[in-house]
């Protein structure tokens, strides 16, 4: 006499700890779209900042090559130690 109810409230505590888990699966679901949204953003803030850099060293890089007209690097011809 006891075995359907034993049953049933087996099936009803499997539903209810089904449901509970399908429920913190989508706040996961959820929490990972926000992040998600956060990386796009971080990593176009970043691609920004490295186009100004680039933009700003690139004037820079061109004065510093006409204060040396005719040295050369050590490095590109021989250099110390090199025959």
């Amino acid at each position: 006499m006891h075995m359907p109810w034993t049953v049933l409230a087996v099936v009803g505590l499997s539903t209810a700890g089904l449901l509970v888990l399908g429920w913190c699966a989508l706040l996961v679901y959820r929490q990972v779209l926000a992040l998600s949204r956060e990386l796009d953003a971080g990593a176009l803030r970043v691609a920004t900042a490295a186009r100004s850099l680039e933009q700003a060293a690139e004037p820079v890089a061109r004065r510093a090559g006409e204060l040396l007209p005719g040295r050369s690097s050590p490095f590109t011809q021989g250099g110390p130690g090199r025959a």
